[in-house]
Formats: C-alpha cells, structure tokens, sequence
C-alpha cells in the first residue's frame, strides 16, 4: 500500500507515551493509528507521572529523564485539533526534539501536562503502562 505523507512532515508528526500508544482500546487511539503510520520507538526528555487511567509528561530540562513512547507520522494533519480536545485543557501541544530508535533526532508534537500533579506517582523509567 502507498502511503502518502503530508509536505511538512514535522506538522505531522506526533510522539505518544499513554493512551495513544498502539495497541490501546480507546477509540481515539484507534482514530490515530487508523491515520498514522508508525515511525518507530523514541524517547524524549522529561518525567512520566501516573495518574491512574493515563500518564502526563512534565518537561525538567533534564537530558538524564526520558520517556519512552512511539512516533507517529499523521497522514491528516488536521487531526492534531480533534486530539487537543481529546487531551483537553491541562495539556499543551508543543513542538519538541524526540530521538528515535536509531539515535537520530526528529522534531515532533508531544502533549505536556500543564495541571497540578496532586497524588499522581512518578514512574521510575518512565515507561507507561506502569507492569
């Protein structure tokens, strides 16, 4: 099958490190693998807290912190809009540097948790589901 990517392939491309991911049953999950094509594994810097039901990202500037998740190169741009509404308002979509399975480094959009952490735990790793 040919898949055809959209012109400005940094727009289109999206790190997950929760729900999103793969494999997840929810259906905005679903909705995005059904308009993405999987670019591989990555990581990016930052801290992962479990809030349960999902995980948020918090950025520390920290080279040393990483998150592991996945990138996903959109064939819809557009659907970065549906999926701000999904995140809702205590996450930011931001442009960020993600390094990928090879080492390279990519630009992608990545949501940022921008609420109070309350009694959500730190995951040690910061691998999401917490096994």
């Amino acid at each position: 099958m040919l898949v055809s990517m959209p012109t400005s392939a940094t727009a289109a491309r999206l790190f997950v490190y929760g729900t999103l991911k793969r494999g997840f049953a929810n259906p905005w999950s679903r909705r995005l693998w059904a308009e993405a094509m999987f670019l591989g594994p990555a990581t990016i810097c930052g801290r992962l807290y479990d809030f349960g039901p999902y995980p948020a990202l918090v950025e520390t500037g920290r080279k040393d912190e990483v998150v592991h998740g996945e990138v996903a190169a959109l064939r819809r741009p557009g659907l970065l809009q549906d999926l701000d509404a999904y995140e809702g308002p205590q996450f930011a979509r931001v442009l960020r540097p993600v390094r990928i399975e090879d080492g390279a480094a990519l630009d992608a959009w990545v949501y940022v948790f921008r609420g109070p952490l309350g009694q959500a735990r730190l995951v040690a790793g910061g691998r999401w589901p917490v096994q």
